[in-house]
């Protein structure tokens, strides 16, 4: 799933849970993050897939913050673990 329409179809009482448990705010996340103005360092960027609950990736993520290929994005993801 893409990591905006993982945000969009979340209720507010979802986007309050997640947004704690990967370690931020609902406002930054639909403020900042939602809209790509910035770019999530990676220990949220991993925060962010891992409390998604399977439902978006370290990929995901990466993707919607302009890393087009799946190629480019795997050799984000390697260098950066």
């Amino acid at each position: 799933m893409k990591f905006r329409d993982f945000l969009i179809q979340l209720s507010p009482e979802e986007l309050e849970a997640y947004a704690i448990r990967a370690g931020t705010t609902p406002g930054y996340l639909m403020t900042h993050l939602l809209y790509g103005y910035k770019e999530p360092r990676k220990k949220l960027r991993k925060a962010l897939a891992a409390e998604s609950n399977g439902q978006v990736s370290e990929m995901d993520v990466l993707e919607h913050f302009g890393f087009a290929s799946a190629s480019e994005t795997n050799q984000v993801v390697q260098a950066t673990t």
